[in-house]
């Protein structure tokens, strides 16, 4: 079992437990029930369950985000329901994160690389727009090596919508300097903080390595309060990644942040 100078409890605000064997994003079965198994024991209070929506499919969307509905049901609140769709889909989608809120989505998925499409594209715009009316925070895969101007692209979102709460997974991956923006920004009086970094990935990809210092220095300068732990199950192990996140040398009181505190206000109870 892994030990934590930090004995606080522990959110896992990015997880994919396979629902639909059309999901699975490796070639092993990771049923919820497998999570479950390998954070049993351990300060693993409460995990994310996400999905992600196809384009032209909505039945399948809607089957999708069902399950995960009742999945959070099911397991009396452990999975939180992280719902989705396909921007594509236009006024469709916007009636599915209608419908969706009102079932108890906690938040709303969306990835770029996947459901291809351009962060800067104005639907998105719309998109965001209809899950902030309902409350929802919006999670974005926010690592694509095919756009070098995708970090520019969400600051852009962001202040198109200030009262979004966008959440940018994988913390840019190896571009992780480019969050040095949120520092700058927040120097001016109009910019309401509305980001917070998920840093699945990348924190387990940098520990013990030549850059662990620096994303930790980066870490504090975008602001503390506004990072928080995933794991990105099924592909890295759980523990593994938040003995990682530990050991990337952030004070205790730091890693409550990170690994309860900031994920559980995006929640609000939820």
């Amino acid at each position: 079992m892994v030990t934590f100078v930090y004995e606080g409890s522990i959110i896992d605000a990015h997880t994919h437990p396979m629902l639909d064997p059309n999901e699975s994003i490796v070639a092993a079965p990771h049923p919820p029930e497998n999570y479950r198994s390998l954070v049993g024991g351990s300060r693993v209070i409460r995990a994310a369950a996400l999905t992600i929506a196809f384009p032209n499919d909505l039945d399948r969307t809607r089957a999708r985000n069902d399950s995960l509905l009742q999945l959070a049901v099911e397991s009396s609140g452990f999975f939180y329901p992280v719902c989705s769709v396909h921007p594509a889909d236009g006024g469709a989608a916007l009636e599915e994160i209608d419908r969706v809120a009102k079932e108890g989505a906690a938040w709303l998925k969306l990835h770029p690389n996947t459901q291809q499409f351009d962060v800067a594209d104005p639907v998105i715009v719309k998109v965001v727009k209809r899950a902030t009316e309902h409350g929802l925070p919006v999670l974005f895969d926010a690592y694509s090596p095919w756009d070098a101007n995708q970090p520019g692209k969400f600051v852009n979102l962001a202040t198109a919508v200030p009262d979004a709460r966008l959440i940018l997974a994988h913390a840019h991956g190896p571009a992780f300097p480019q969050l040095l923006v949120y520092d700058i920004v927040r120097r001016y009086p109009w910019w309401r903080r509305n980001v917070w970094i998920d840093i699945s990935v990348t924190g387990l990809l940098v520990a013990g390595g030549p850059f662990a210092e620096q994303f930790t220095w980066v870490m504090r300068k975008v602001g503390i309060d506004r990072v928080i732990f995933g794991s990105d199950y099924p592909l890295d192990h759980p523990l593994t990644a938040a003995r990682a996140v530990a050991d990337l040398g952030f004070t205790v009181a730091e890693q409550g942040a990170i690994f309860h505190d900031n994920a559980a206000s995006l929640l609000h109870g939820k």
